[in-house]
């Protein structure tokens, strides 16, 4: 073990758990390492004046960039949305009223419905508006001003037609699901639109990959006791505050 006494030596550890995109977790940290909690709470703030990290409540997350636009996610392809689609796509029943969210995570599951599903989509999302139609659902898209970032219609008149709707599921993709903050996004117009069709839905299911664990947006979507499932890429380890919060959690 190297020297702990050594704030450069901790320093070293933690900016390697950073690049990993790993959270810190200040109570875990002290016991594994063998010091105080304010020692490390030291270290965290070292950290954060050098731009490495945001601390929160209990802890510190990486610091990470705004998302880019969606046309340039959409780009790109990502391989590992695909079972998480598929898993998700096993949640929705043939037949009711689905809310389905937006970004590329939502599309993938829009593209992958099943030829029986006789139901009604409905987004906020013409992507996902568009796939969903690609698959013979019956589908009905909420307008509004597209939000660049997640290409989905946002405000006040989209948030009221989504309140008109009793749905029975809704499936939320996630900028960041953070045990001590819940469902956030970047973007309030966002945010109030994933929120509006949470709230008129019988069930909520979150998709959130492991690189969206742990991380924390400028706005809150739900708490944790808003979330009925999470459906998720991530080892069981790092979803244990989500258990312990009441959530079901499915992995892939």
């Amino acid at each position: 073990m190297h020297d702990l006494n050594n704030p450069d030596t901790r320093q070293a550890t933690l900016r390697e758990r950073l690049k990993r995109g790993a959270p810190l977790v200040a109570t875990a940290l002290a016991d594994e390492l063998g010091i105080s909690v304010h020692t490390i709470r030291r270290d965290l703030i070292a950290l954060e004046r050098e731009g490495l990290l945001r601390r929160v409540r209990g802890g510190a997350m990486p610091m990470v960039g705004p998302a880019p636009a969606y046309h340039s996610r959409a780009g790109q392809p990502d391989e590992a949305l695909g079972p998480l689609a598929n898993r998700a796509v096993e949640l929705i029943p043939n037949d009711g009223t689905i809310f389905i969210d937006a970004g590329t995570t939502m599309n993938a599951v829009a593209s992958r419905l099943s030829p029986q599903f006789r139901g009604l989509i409905v987004t906020a999302a013409p992507s996902v508006a568009l796939a969903a139609l690609a698959r013979g659902a019956h589908v009905q898209l909420i307008g509004g001003p597209l939000c660049p970032e997640g290409a989905m219609a946002t405000g006040a008149d989209a948030e009221r037609c989504i309140g008109t709707i009793a749905a029975d599921l809704c499936l939320l993709g996630a900028c960041g699901l953070w045990a001590n903050f819940g469902l956030s996004a970047e973007d309030a117009g966002e945010a109030g639109v994933k929120r509006a069709m949470a709230r008129a839905s019988a069930q909520v299911v979150v998709v959130a990959s492991t690189a969206k664990l742990m991380r924390r947006g400028r706005h809150r979507v739900l708490d944790l006791d808003e979330i009925d499932v999470i459906v998720t890429d991530a080892v069981a380890e790092p979803m244990a505050p989500f258990v312990e919060a009441g959530i079901e959690v499915t992995h892939v």
